[in-house]
């Protein structure tokens, strides 16, 4: 029994020793072969040193520095501009000046005749846009008075409608909800009637007009053609007018011939309706021609008015006029910045602003000619690279950074509502348009599909009507640029 012990404990240590043998090889191949075939936990991303991307940049989706040429955000090569510009540009009528520049940097990627003094045509109200809101503030409002003369000798009062740069007057009760109509000569009517009972005023009473704030020998721009005029794009530059020298609200109606007599007459058609509704204590004198008053400018500008409507805020109007190439608005309200500038509230006053203007933000002026608001003058001479500069420097400057914001859209209610239909261009471009019968052009920034945005400007002169053609071409080019 004792041997047959000894052999099975013998056979127990041996069988604990083959087992500690194995499971020591089975870690040993555990180690060795098994591990380093499963996935290795991720180590930690490296500190990219590229900069941070700048507000006009998208950020790429993770710190992977960029390497690709689609990376978001990558400024796209000149050589990528180019081959997306040209083919559009190759097929414009006349001739064509263009610049691209990354709005970021500054950097010019494209440039085609960039430097040579064209006419832009309506490009120009960007910087009318720019000078208007940086001389008079993008909150301040344009009033609209009537001012109430002691009687003379008769006893007849005469009430001075005096004109404050507002030409976007509605004929009717003002209307909150419009720029075209914010403040109206019904409301202003009924107001002069209440402000006239709590002075006792009682009797006979006249209107006439001052519109001395503007101070042009002659109210329409020399350097218009007769066209412009005959086809109503714009009329007498006066500081008094309803719906941009129209007597019906939209940008579709015709422009009377004089827009500020258009605009007395209604409010003395108001007032007399008005007057004879309430039994009001005063009689309207009704004229047919309502006469400029002979009073001194000093002394009605220092006269407290009996009654006043305001007009939308300056910004919202840059918006109208931006949005639908409003020729007389630009017109008016670069009249009236000028004033506020010290400078003469002329055509050549506003034009000098204009210039002024370009030179603060930036650009360099050398070979510019500026000598409308409206940009309906050929003999205007802005170079594409200084209407990117203009750009340029409105998107580097708070206070008028509303103005590139304002610029027309497509499938907004403007100029550019119905071009650029199709995704990327489509949500990319904001740009004002320009169209003379020998110039197409379009200003203003798109956005590449790696979100950079490039300040851009395309005039095509030299066209001979081929208007559809040049548009064309630009749209295509710019397209282009917004699918890089």
């Amino acid at each position: 029994m004792t041997d047959h012990r000894r052999s099975d404990r013998t056979l127990v240590v041996l069988c604990v020793l083959l087992a500690l043998a194995v499971a020591t090889l089975l870690g040993m191949l555990t180690r060795d072969f098994l591990l380093p075939r499963l996935a290795s936990p991720p180590a930690p991303a490296a500190v990219s040193s590229a900069p941070a991307p700048s507000p006009t940049t998208t950020a790429p989706a993770s710190p992977t520095p960029q390497t690709s040429p689609s990376a978001p955000g990558e400024v796209p090569s000149p050589a990528e501009v180019a081959a997306a510009v040209e083919p559009g540009l190759a097929q414009a009528p006349g001739t064509v000046s263009a610049e691209f520049r990354d709005l970021a940097t500054g950097r010019v990627l494209y440039s085609r005749s960039a430097d040579e003094p064209v006419a832009p045509a309506s490009a120009v109200k960007i910087l009318t846009g720019a000078a208007v809101v940086g001389e008079l503030g993008p909150e301040a409002t344009l009033p609209t008075r009537v001012v109430a003369l002691p009687p003379d000798e008769g006893g007849t009062v005469e009430l001075v409608l005096v004109g404050g740069g507002d030409v976007l007057l509605g004929t009717g009760a003002s209307d909150p909800s419009r720029v075209d109509g914010r403040a109206g000569l019904r409301t202003l009517a009924e107001r002069t009637l209440a402000g006239l009972a709590e002075r006792g005023v009682t009797g006979r009473v006249v209107v006439s007009t001052d519109l001395r704030l503007f101070e042009d020998a002659d109210p329409l721009n020399p350097a218009w053609s007769d066209g412009m005029v005959e086809s109503g794009n714009i009329a007498p530059v006066q500081p008094l007018a309803t719906y941009g020298g129209r007597a019906r609200p939209g940008t579709g109606q015709d422009r009377v011939a004089d827009p500020a007599a258009a605009s007395a007459r209604a409010f003395q058609a108001e007032l007399a309706a008005l007057a004879d509704a309430d039994g009001a204590a005063v009689e309207v004198a009704v004229r047919e021609e309502i006469p400029a008053t002979d009073a001194p400018r000093e002394r009605v500008r220092a006269a407290e008015p009996v009654a006043e409507v305001r007009s939308a805020p300056v910004g919202d109007q840059v918006e109208y006029l931006l949005a639908h190439s409003e020729n007389q608005v630009a017109e008016a309200l670069a009249h009236t910045a000028a004033a506020a500038a010290g400078l003469p509230a002329t055509h050549a006053g506003a034009a000098a602003l204009l210039e002024r203007e370009a030179a603060q933000i930036g650009v360099d002026t050398a070979g510019m000619d500026v000598v409308d608001a409206s940009g309906l003058a050929v003999a205007n001479r802005l170079s594409a690279s200084q209407l990117v500069g203009v750009v340029t420097g409105l998107s580097a400057d708070p206070a008028r950074t509303l103005v590139l914001d304002a610029l027309p859209r497509p499938g907004e209610d403007s100029t550019l509502g119905e071009r650029f239909p199709v995704a990327p261009a489509r949500d990319a471009v904001a740009a004002k348009t320009g169209t003379l019968d020998q110039t197409v052009s379009l200003t203003g920034t798109v956005t590449t599909t790696t979100g950079r945005v490039l300040a851009f400007s395309v005039v095509c002169s030299e066209v001979d009507w081929e208007i559809a053609p040049a548009r064309a071409a630009i749209d295509e080019a710019v397209a282009a640029v917004a699918a890089l």
